[in-house]
């Protein structure tokens, strides 16, 4: 039987608690390496680190770098898309993010454009006028990089799918990995082309989709404290630490 080769499409490593730093207090030294080195024995075969910001996806590079195991993303994640504006040079911050996916492409790293989007579920950290902009204007990076697209997509359906569908000549493919939209919304997505979508929580959702392309995803860091007690992945989870930071 032919071994399972399993892709993490989705691995927050530049998310401060793999230093070890959790709500601004140093609680342990960074254990990023041991965190790999369970994933690769674990069976899984290439982790893709994932850029939500400009910063963020220079890290990401860098860390794609270590391993050749590890490939990254480069994009603004639809909650930090204010950084564009708040540069004080929006072309600028959008022309180093090129330059950066360039780079990444010619060192055989960036796998794709993102994590881009829309997330009406968190308002306060972006308006939607300013997610929407950012999010087409991405779309231009992914053409220009010929790469798929990491997507994002929270309460934000109809937005989301009127601006796929303008920008289709410059989509190749791309995966919404977090995806909260209803079975309605579910099929507008399936609609387009090359377009697969992530759904961590409803096994009911997962039944729904037989004969289609899904990818699953786990929380790596930091959605873990929002697990209920009645999630159903819940009974495989084993606590190390006895207090909380």
């Amino acid at each position: 039987m032919a071994k399972i080769r399993m892709i993490d499409i989705a691995v927050n490593l530049t998310d401060g608690m793999f230093k070890g730093i959790y709500n601004g207090k140093q609680c342990h030294v960074g254990d990023i390496a041991a965190v790999l080195n369970r994933a690769w024995n674990a069976g899984v075969d290439r982790i893709i680190v994932t850029g939500g910001s400009l910063k963020e996806s220079k890290e990401a590079l860098s860390i794609a770098e270590t391993d050749g195991r590890l490939f990254c993303t480069v994009g603004v994640h639809p909650t930090r898309c204010k950084e564009f504006e708040d540069s004080g040079d929006p072309e600028k911050y959008f022309q180093d993010l090129v330059s950066l996916a360039k780079e990444g492409v010619d060192k055989g790293k960036v796998v794709a454009i993102g994590e881009c989007g829309l997330d009406y579920d968190r308002l306060h950290f972006c308006p939607p006028e300013v997610q929407k902009k950012y999010f087409e204007k991405q779309f231009e990076l992914a053409h220009a990089m010929k790469l798929p697209m990491f997507l994002h997509m929270r309460a934000a359906a109809g937005d989301f799918c009127e601006i796929l569908a303008g920008q289709k000549d410059k989509f190749v493919a791309g995966v919404a990995h977090s995806f909260t939209g209803s079975a309605e919304d579910r099929d507008k997505l399936l609609s387009f082309s090359n377009l697969y979508i992530g759904k961590p929580l409803e096994l009911r959702f997962i039944a729904s989709l037989l004969g289609c392309s899904i990818y699953i995803k786990w929380f790596w860091s930091s959605c873990i404290k929002s697990f209920e007690l009645s999630h159903f992945g819940m009974n495989r989870c084993k606590r190390l630490l006895t207090e909380d930071c």
